[in-house]
């Protein structure tokens, strides 16, 4: 199988994460693999080609996991979802497409690079405008990432990123961190790990 695999490791014994680069065209994707018919549903939905070669992707890294399709689903929002008690996120922007599978709730985004989110930084950070630590375009999308992850991780519709979701001061060195999941009844906490490359940035988070 084709597929220059970025990255691939097992985070512990039962999370393993995968990030794929996509080189290849359009019609080398769709040749090389198979699809049921609800993933030809779901296909048909998308409108670009950079969409459909991220979908193509996505079935391509289940398959390197050795996932079977038929344990997966995806809900009214398009999220996966197994039909056991394994748990799956899946990012993608641009060339780039991540996959997190683990016994217990994790979540992953992964963005390209872009000016766009200096714009908007105030609308998912409050605590973290306050740490002593320039917010350029790659630190503020590590913060989005982060939080974006705990979003899928709790898999809670309503949840304020600026409110609910709390990131601790990031280690550029370690690349690892806490963040947490807070309302009015509970707190959740994750172990996370982010990623700063020159195209793009990427957290996963881990629930505790």
């Amino acid at each position: 199988m084709f597929m220059p695999v970025i990255e691939d490791f097992n985070v512990s014994s039962k999370t393993r994460y995968v990030l794929w680069e996509i080189t290849e065209n359009y019609e080398t994707l769709f040749s090389g693999i198979e699809l049921d018919l609800n993933s030809k549903q779901l296909f048909s939905q998308k409108k670009s080609e950079t969409h459909r070669n991220q979908f193509l992707a996505v079935r391509y890294l289940l398959k390197y996991l050795s996932i079977d399709l038929n344990n997966l689903n995806y809900d009214s929002s398009g999220k996966p979802f197994f039909e056991n008690n394994y748990k799956i996120s899946v990012s993608h922007s641009g060339v780039y497409v991540a996959v997190i599978i683990s016994d217990t709730a994790v979540g992953i985004d992964i963005e390209t690079i872009n000016d766009r989110i200096l714009k908007i930084k105030s609308k998912y950070l409050d605590t973290e405008l306050n740490y002593p630590m320039e917010l350029n375009t790659e630190t503020s999308l590590v913060y989005w990432n982060i939080k974006e992850s705990v979003f899928k991780a709790m898999e809670k519709p309503g949840i304020d990123f600026k409110k609910n979701i709390l990131v601790l001061p990031l280690d550029i060195k370690k690349n690892m961190l806490k963040s947490w999941y807070i309302d009015d009844d509970k707190i959740y906490s994750f172990d996370t790990r982010f990623k700063i490359s020159k195209k793009y940035t990427l957290a996963f988070v881990i629930k505790n």
